[in-house]
């Protein structure tokens, strides 16, 4: 992180499903090296209810708590962005010498990349928000639903979005048409949650059921 302002990773190595770990350096002075973001805005779920939260250099660290599933953004001292998506998680801050604070996303589900100032998207990474779209206005006739999000985790929730794509998939040309090459990728990480994540398999499909989402 000596020349990045943020970089998007998944560890450890080599494992059957990694954890996905998004990392943000708020420096004091901009590097004008890559992308000096100042502030980190993301979804928290406090009291059964979603609200924005926002990170900056101000904010006192050290500092662990949850984040909830919605968009992560980078935002930088000209307004310029990188945002992500994400299925929730644990964020940690610490201070980092005298001028810089780390941020650490870290997720059992994937964190996507969306376009940006510095980066592609990732494929899927708008289909998830498609999904989260249709999640909310059934949000907004049974609040209940979004404290049960947040209780069965990351983890159910990504297997609820692959299930409900792959179900939107098989039932439609035109979608298949257009995630393409993800259709593999979302069948690949249906397999390994069926073999190393069971029940988080099995809590998505309650989900989906539910929201009322096909699965």
């Amino acid at each position: 992180m000596s020349t990045l302002g943020f970089v998007a990773f998944r560890t450890p190595p080599g494992a059957a499903m990694p954890d996905s770990c998004l990392m943000a350096m708020l420096r004091a002075a901009p590097t004008l090296r890559h992308f000096d973001p100042e502030a980190a805005s993301f979804w928290v779920n406090d009291d059964a209810a979603g609200s924005l939260a926002l990170v900056d250099r101000d904010t006192a660290t050290p500092m662990t708590r949850r984040f909830s599933w919605g968009r992560i953004r980078l935002v930088d001292r000209l307004d310029a962005r990188n945002s992500f998506v994400t299925f929730g998680g644990m964020l940690h801050a610490e201070q980092v010498g005298a001028d810089a604070t780390l941020l650490v996303f870290r997720s059992t589900a994937p964190i996507l990349r969306l376009r940006g100032h510095s980066q592609r998207a990732d494929a899927i990474a708008d289909a998830v928000l498609s999904f989260f779209g249709r999640i909310v206005p059934r949000l907004w006739d049974e609040p209940t639903l979004e404290q049960r999000i947040a209780m069965d985790g990351p983890e159910a929730l990504y297997a609820a979005f692959l299930l409900h794509s792959r179900q939107r998939i098989s039932s439609s040309n035109l979608l298949r048409d257009a995630i393409g090459d993800e259709t593999a990728r979302i069948d690949q990480a249906l397999r390994a949650m069926a073999a190393h994540r069971p029940t988080a398999l099995a809590a998505g499909r309650q989900l989906c059921e539910a929201l009322a989402l096909a699965a």
